[in-house]
């Protein structure tokens, strides 16, 4: 049993890492104060340092090691983290590396050409689009639907809160959206397919979020949108099994997102305790902060060394099937559970530790905070949803005990 990164995964670890420091977390408060345009320089170093293509093959354009793609993108998207806390920059990266993952392994070979390509080379952006009006976890009720005509799909319906429709807009690309093409079969009846955001018919409108001002958030409105047959990921019905599917992936990135801010929040606040003095001292001397910051670190170690775990199990399983699914969904929810509120809890303990200074937008942990709260409240599953998820798997099916 080997816990050691790869001497390849250590390098490209340290690539990022110093682009990171050098490149981003220097102008994460211009991210921020963008109005949902990420600076373009940024996006094209990324590009060049293949970090878009770590989930795509070679012969997409990508440069992913096969059987270590997720791995690779959980180091990726936990430096950007570290780099860019308002969470712009590692939640759109995080977004186009693990639904093209997902377009990769389920997608038809045209689509797989047209679009990711583009989307290694960072000229395309590739999201997520399933939540509707009346809820995003209770996929199986979704309405939007599509009547096949031909070799092409006709959408209608609505979604909400969506990231990257801006960004689609003006660098390409769009969002695997969800919908049903037979509503009378429940949730075999759905299809996945891939919606570029510039299609006839399609109109979204922006929301304003208190967070991660350097990505954009809409509400998209579907009007006789029409994409061909071949834009369907996987079977045409199977759609919900293709989305869940690829939801453990998004979560691994976001839970990677989560710790990246608080590894660099952590060291932030463990910095500022050993050169602010009070009473004659320095904080780091008193335990009520130092212990605080010591179970802050135990946890953050955990839950890492967990998700690292997980990233391992998911590219195991469609290496050689070596795990199952269910145990790739217990630890994948476990990582989603504890990842928002263990970093919430991080950057508030530093933010006290600065004082009245961590109010001001001089100190850039209120990025952090701010960013970190669109996880808290339920991107990607809940805190109730990943518990669902835990309890079904490490339980079981309670109808048993009454058969």
């Amino acid at each position: 049993m080997e816990f050691r990164l790869t001497t390849e995964q250590e390098l490209f670890k340290k690539m990022v890492r110093e682009f990171v420091d050098k490149r981003v977390f220097p102008r994460a408060r211009e991210i921020d104060s963008s109005d949902a345009n990420l600076p373009e320089d940024i996006l094209k170093e990324m590009a060049d340092l293949g970090i878009f293509g770590v989930t795509i093959p070679e012969k997409y354009g990508g440069a992913a090691m096969p059987g270590e793609e997720m791995v690779y993108a959980m180091l990726a998207v936990h430096e950007l983290a570290r780099g860019d806390i308002s969470m712009s920059l590692p939640v759109y990266t995080l977004l186009c590396l693990g639904w093209s993952y997902l377009v990769a392994r389920l997608g038809t070979e045209q689509l797989k050409e047209e679009l990711l390509p583009k989307v290694a080379a960072g000229q395309a952006f590739l999201g997520i689009c399933t939540t509707e009006p009346s809820g995003g976890s209770d996929l199986a009720r979704i309405t939007t639907t599509a009547v096949k005509k031909g070799d092409r799909y006709i959408l209608n319906g609505e979604k909400v809160y969506i990231s990257g429709c801006k960004e689609a807009a003006k660098r390409g690309g769009g969002h695997l959206t969800l919908f049903r093409t037979d509503p009378a079969a429940g949730i075999r009846g759905m299809a996945f397919a891939y919606v570029p955001v510039n299609t006839p018919g399609l109109t979204w409108k922006m929301y304003e979020d208190m967070g991660r001002g350097g990505l954009s958030t809409s509400g998209i409105i579907y009007k006789g949108v029409e994409i061909p047959s071949y834009y369907v990921l996987g079977q045409e019905n199977r759609g919900f099994h293709a989305a869940m599917e690829g939801f453990n992936v998004a979560r691994t990135l976001v839970s990677a997102a989560c710790t990246g801010g608080a590894e660099k929040s952590l060291e932030m606040g463990a910095e500022y305790i050993k050169q602010r003095n009070l009473f004659g001292q320095p904080l780091a001397k008193f335990q009520g902060i130092s212990f605080e910051i010591a179970e802050d670190r135990a946890k953050l170690y955990m839950l890492m060394n967990t998700l690292l775990k997980g990233a391992w199990m998911i590219d195991q399983f469609y290496r050689d099937g070596s795990f199952s699914r269910k145990e790739i969904n217990e630890i994948v929810a476990i990582c989603k559970l504890t990842a928002p509120s263990l970093a919430l809890d991080i950057v508030k303990h530093a933010m006290t530790y600065y004082g009245a200074f961590s109010f001001t937008k001089d100190c850039p942990l209120e990025m952090c905070l701010r960013g970190l709260m669109s996880y808290v409240v339920g991107a990607e599953g809940g805190a109730n949803i990943m518990k669902i998820i835990i309890g079904r798997e490490f339980i079981g099916d309670i109808s048993v005990a009454y058969r």
